[in-house]
């Protein structure tokens, strides 16, 4: 007969519970891993940050639910008539019920935005000033969003104790705009760099094969002073002269391509992942 070793099962299993319990997000990891997120919704939708984190950390458990782990559902939003998209079935309010199915968080998020918008049983909330998270909450329960009568009161408690209305003015609502605005207009200008570089990398090709055809036609051999044009508009090819290169602040990839006589391309195929619009001070990038 096989003897069980119950002191090694009980540690197994104390193991186990450790590690599914560490695994789980804290209301203040959630808040911290989505706020920014809850703060984009309010600039475009005008929903409160704050009632939306509220609403996502009551329905989601924090974002630890099945329907969120699963499902990407942090709202409990149900099918309803003329969801097209995927579904997952739960028990709620009644038995096997159907629920919207995302493939990522951030399509909740938008998703939540939208039901609020779209229905005309919340239209009354949108006059509330977006500072009236208790007005808000409130409203949320009388137009039906959820069944529990202590709604409205879990959502305030949640905001005021984790001090969520401050998402919804003040400093984080600034930072996090002018954030938003810096990339933005960071992704802009190097759209803007890259199309300047294209149309004279484009010009210089055929500023060579003019200069080629003129020589051909004359009997001269062409001086090399048209590949001179080429390499002034786009990094030149060949070897890095030092094997890696410390970020800068004002670098950008075609400054240090320039810089060590590669290409941005080179840079880009050594160092997998860097992010061309977010070069961070101090990275080191490998050049050969």
């Amino acid at each position: 007969m096989r003897t069980i070793n119950f002191t090694a099962l009980a540690i197994l299993l104390l193991m186990c519970a450790i590690q599914l319990n560490a695994q789980k997000l804290t209301r203040e990891q959630y808040i911290k891993k989505y706020k920014d997120i809850a703060i984009k919704q309010m600039h475009k939708h005008k929903i409160p940050a704050s009632i939306i984190l509220a609403q996502g950390c009551l329905e989601s458990n924090n974002g630890n639910s099945a329907l969120a782990t699963k499902a990407n559902n942090h709202f409990g939003i149900k099918c309803h008539d003329g969801w097209r998209g995927k579904k997952f079935r739960q028990d709620d309010d009644a038995k096997n019920e159907c629920f919207r199915k995302y493939s990522n968080a951030i399509d909740s998020y938008t998703d939540h935005s939208y039901f609020l918008t779209s229905r005309p049983r919340y239209n009354s909330l949108f006059d509330l000033p977006i500072t009236d998270y208790k007005g808000w909450a409130h409203g949320l329960k009388a137009a039906g969003y959820a069944t529990n009568p202590k709604y409205a009161k879990l959502l305030i408690d949640i905001i005021e104790e984790y001090q969520l209305y401050k998402y919804d003015t003040g400093e984080a609502y600034r930072i996090t705009r002018a954030e938003e605005k810096a990339r933005k207009e960071a992704e802009r200008i190097e759209r803007k760099r890259a199309k300047l570089e294209r149309k004279a990398a484009k010009a210089a090709k055929k500023a060579e094969k003019a200069n080629y055809r003129y020589y051909k036609f004359t009997g001269q051999t062409p001086p090399s002073t048209v590949k001179t044009l080429e390499n002034a508009v786009q990094p030149p090819k060949g070897e890095a002269t030092v094997a890696k290169h410390k970020v800068q602040k004002g670098d950008t990839l075609y400054s240090i391509a320039r810089k060590y006589g590669v290409t941005v391309s080179d840079i880009q195929k050594l160092n997998p992942g860097i992010n061309a619009q977010e070069l961070k001070i101090g990275t080191e990038l490998r050049l050969k």
